[in-house]
């Protein structure tokens, strides 16, 4: 099987592994003339090899984990070759095999997709009681917005936000919190690409205008919009960033105008600031 063109940082490198594993346990069953259907079984043996390299947290030899796996040594290196050419594992002088800085991609993804709404549930709880207000938690994919996460003000008056529903990030505090966490060039890509339609008569739609927000947001660490998205809602909001610095979502607080003046946004600000610190912190950012 040829091999397809590697990207770094692209799950399609997993796809490969994946794809000469079963080629691997064709071969196997042809040689040994068993029954097709048990091709999926060259995945358990992989997998049984990566559990084992991860539980024993050391360098280990191909015959001791042919021997905990119950593989042959033959077998056990095959599976070994493929995952150290994309770097699951590494080999040492001495022959020994160790898990591999791929696998921190694989454990960012889960905590980035499936992890951020548990990740960042008790920090928006305490936003939440601390505010009196609707706290959203956006993530941030492929170069768009959506509500991931709401926890509702106990006041009369809410928001008509729902769960999954994609947010411009141009127009909002969370969005342009994530524009500004974002390097120059693709911020003026997105603003180059993206139709600045008004929302709402205060919409701020000027290319230039937006620049000099997110200077600011990027300034004190948090942006803001004044029923720009919505007539009578103001809100701030702030970037969550992972390990890499890259924004990955956001956190905002969303008011009535009518009771979020200019000094109540400095403080959520503040506050939302923390917060979003806080919930990067846990998906390993260091800045």
């Amino acid at each position: 099987m040829a091999k397809k063109a590697r990207t770094d940082g692209n799950s399609t490198e997993t796809a490969e592994v994946l794809n000469v594993a079963v080629t691997w346990k064709k071969k196997d069953d042809e040689a040994a003339g068993k029954e097709s259907g048990g091709s999926i079984r060259v995945l358990d043996r992989a997998i049984g090899v990566l559990g084992f390299l991860a539980e024993t947290r050391r360098q280990v030899g191909i015959t001791e984990i042919a021997d905990a796996v119950g593989l042959s040594k033959a077998t056990v290196h095959r599976i070994l070759s493929t995952l150290r050419e994309y770097s699951v594992v590494l080999k040492d002088d001495s022959g020994r095999y160790q898990m591999g800085p791929s696998v921190l991609f694989w454990a960012d993804a889960y905590r980035h997709r499936a992890g951020l709404a548990e990740i960042s549930r008790p920090w928006l709880r305490r936003l939440w009681e601390e505010s009196h207000e609707t706290v959203h938690l956006f993530i941030y994919e492929g170069g768009e917005a959506y509500y991931l996460d709401k926890l509702d003000s106990p006041h009369p008056v809410g928001m008509r936000s729902r769960i999954g529903a994609k947010r411009d990030l141009y127009s909002t505090s969370g969005g342009r919190a994530i524009l500004a966490a974002l390097p120059e060039a693709e911020v003026d890509a997105y603003l180059d690409r993206t139709e600045l339609l008004p929302r709402t008569e205060n919409t701020v739609t000027d290319k230039e205008e937006i620049k000099a927000l997110l200077a600011a947001g990027r300034k004190r660490g948090f942006c803001e919009e004044v029923e720009e998205n919505e007539e009578g809602i103001r809100c701030v909001g702030a970037a969550i960033l992972d390990l890499r610095g890259c924004p990955v979502g956001a956190v905002s607080i969303s008011a009535p105008a009518y009771r979020f003046s200019d000094s109540q946004s400095l403080a959520f600000g503040a506050k939302i600031r923390e917060t979003a610190l806080a919930i990067s912190r846990e998906l390993g950012y260091r800045g």
